[in-house]
């Protein structure tokens, strides 16, 4: 085998092992799953529901942060509409870490829990945007 075909050789074998890489790596990675939280409103890992029907729903999940702690939070999606639900954790003590030994540990989304949805078309119950009067 000449030298020219030798690394033809070796470039033909190191771009199919590349592509089979990277096949396995697109096939295994986790995927934003969407489960349907009540008729008509898919909610995914990936912080959004949306919602496909003329109605507004009042959704009430739970947010697992890296601390251990956790946060419950209701927000509203409505008719025909996409939201990025806003997760937010606590911060937690944590005696003992840190270069001076305390220190306040700041909380990251790990994963949500989406508790349950209702229908709830009363604008009175859904929270005013900022800046405007109520």
């Amino acid at each position: 085998m000449t030298h020219s075909n030798e690394l033809r050789a070796r470039f033909a074998a190191g771009t199919g092992i590349t592509a089979l890489i990277t096949a396995t790596a697109a096939i295994l990675s986790p995927q934003a799953a969407a489960r349907e939280v009540a008729p008509g409103l898919n909610c995914s890992d990936d912080y959004t529901c949306s919602n496909n029907t003329d109605d507004t729903y009042r959704v009430t999940w739970q947010m697992n942060c890296t601390t251990g702690m956790g946060q419950q939070a209701t927000s509203w999606v409505g008719p025909h509409r996409t939201e990025v639900l806003r997760p937010s954790c606590p911060t937690d003590w944590k005696p003992g870490f840190g270069h001076d030994f305390t220190e306040w540990i700041t909380g990251h989304p790990r994963s949500i829990e989406y508790l349950g949805a209702q229908v709830d078309n009363d604008p009175a119950s859904q929270p005013t945007p900022a800046g405007s009067v109520g």
